[in-house]
């Protein structure tokens, strides 16, 4: 199957990665998946990097027809079987562009405020329960969407640098040390878990925060550790690219969040038999079960988090615990090869739906 990918993007969040793996998986399946999309940017270089097919159309704003003609060329072109469009922009060129050559449409919606030009699509793939729910409520017809939960490979699997030499590099002693990796967006909470920390300054910990600190939320993020008292106890790694070392260091993984749909990162640190406390928002619930796997607080409450932190900082058995049933939940339904099969049955009904 000729699956033509369509997203626009610059940048190296959540979206552009799942649309990464997701090609590599086709391609190990014998398809042949296509990228379409800006070319000028981190996903356009993993593109490249990974010897995916591909062609540069920009994609500007909504209204780009010489941008919309190229796709609808390039579908017919390629005799693609499929046009699978990710997030607002990909959704919406892929569903006019899928018309124009006529062919089968799929629009990923990756978020929960991801309402809009989905209309087109022949089926909708909702990366959580939450995400299905918030497009049914938006007027979308159920039957037209299928939740298929967000897939990795398992990382923690793959050659990186091993646990005790990468804490040695990093300086940690015996502390346990909590794991952030996000960007630098308020969406992300990087506050609330920096205030959260700094009602548990009496206890050991190192926090080390992976994302583009030299951005204006990173560099106000890093104030804000110096004015907490924390400057000494939060690492600002900046962009890393070998964030599974990072993990395998790590001994819990926080992501304190005010908006997500399913975060990969919640993924990685499962993969990886890492205890994660997460802000109950979006289909966090969905990897992360209270007290089982992890624990749950809302967004925006640093004594909430605080309090979920407290025990897990304290205990390491109940850290190996909760990080073990973690990893079995990723097992049981959060790899590559679980996504890619689930994707492939949506494709079929695409295909199905539109030759009616």
């Amino acid at each position: 199957m000729k699956v033509l990918m369509v997203l626009h993007s610059h940048d190296s969040g959540g979206a552009e990665r799942h649309a990464l793996q997701l090609m590599g998986g086709l391609r190990e399946r014998g398809h042949e998946p296509v990228f379409a999309g800006p070319m000028d940017g981190w996903l356009g270089d993993q593109v490249k990097a990974a010897g995916l097919p591909h062609h540069h159309i920009p994609l500007h704003g909504l209204i780009d027809l010489p941008s919309l003609w190229s796709l609808a060329a390039l579908a017919r072109r390629e005799k693609a079987d499929l046009i699978h469009g990710h997030l607002t922009r990909g959704a919406y060129y892929a569903g006019l562009g899928g018309r124009l050559a006529g062919v089968a449409n799929v629009a990923t919606a990756h978020s929960t405020n991801a309402g809009k030009h989905f209309g087109r699509a022949d089926r909708i793939i909702a990366v959580a329960g939450a995400v299905e729910s918030f497009l049914i409520d938006r007027g979308y017809e159920a039957e037209r969407i299928q939740v298929v939960h967000n897939g990795i490979p398992d990382v923690a699997a793959l050659p990186h640098t091993g646990r005790e030499q990468m804490r040695r590099e990093l300086g940690l002693g015996d502390e346990p040390c909590l794991l952030m990796a996000a960007r630098f967006i308020h969406a992300k909470g990087h506050d609330t878990l920096l205030k959260a920390l700094a009602g548990l300054r009496e206890r050991p910990w190192t926090l080390l925060l992976a994302g583009d600190k030299g951005s204006e939320l990173g560099q106000r993020m890093e104030a804000l550790a110096g004015e907490l008292g924390l400057a000494g106890r939060v690492r600002f790694l900046g962009l890393r690219e070998d964030v599974p070392a990072l993990l395998g260091a790590a001994d819990i993984l926080v992501a304190p969040s005010r908006r997500e749909a399913l975060s990969l990162a919640l993924l990685e640190a499962s993969a990886f038999s890492l205890p994660i406390v997460a802000t109950w928002v979006g289909g966090t619930g969905e990897v992360v079960k209270e007290g089982d796997n992890g624990f749950l607080v809302p967004p925006d409450d640093p004594a909430g988090l605080a309090t979920a932190l407290a025990p897990l900082l304290e205990d390491p058995l109940l850290r190996r615990d909760c990080g073990a049933r973690a990893r079995a939940r990723f097992e049981d339904g959060f790899t590559l090869e679980a996504m890619l099969d689930k994707t492939l049955v949506v494709y079929r009904q695409a295909l199905e739906a539109h030759s009616k």
